[in-house]
């Protein structure tokens, strides 16, 4: 169980500690604490765990000294990462773009070179004056 949790834990985020139980005793950093409470954030948002939970694991997490003392916290909780969503057909939902604001970017992206281009328009009328 720890094993498993071991390994589900690491990967991905440390290749070099992805041995079953070998690095059980190695010393957490504080960034690999954070990424614990950052996972268990996101179980908490998706209410799998409730706040006396989160508060419990977060605390164990924050408090761990040992990779082994992380073991556990994600016992009963699916892998983070779910697949994306899909419709009632089961396929995936697609994304919807927003007409108005693909209107909107492309009178600022008018706009913007309107301020770049007719400067250089006059200038050259002017150079061509000179003549």
């Amino acid at each position: 169980m720890s094993a498993q949790y071991n390994q589900n834990w690491t990967r991905g985020f440390f290749p070099g500690f992805t041995g079953p139980a070998s690095d059980q005793h190695m010393r957490v950093s504080d960034a690999e604490r954070q990424e614990v409470a950052d996972r268990l954030a996101e179980h908490f948002s998706s209410g799998r765990l409730d706040q006396a939970e989160f508060d419990e694991r977060v605390g164990k997490a924050m408090s761990a000294k040992t990779r082994a003392d992380l073991n556990g916290l994600f016992d009963d909780l699916p892998e983070t990462g779910a697949p994306a969503a899909t419709d009632p057909t089961g396929q995936p939902r697609r994304r919807h773009r927003h007409p108005i604001l693909l209107g909107a970017l492309i009178v600022f992206v008018a706009i913007a070179a309107a301020h770049v281009v007719w400067p250089l328009l006059w200038i050259g009328f002017l150079g061509k004056a000179d003549d």
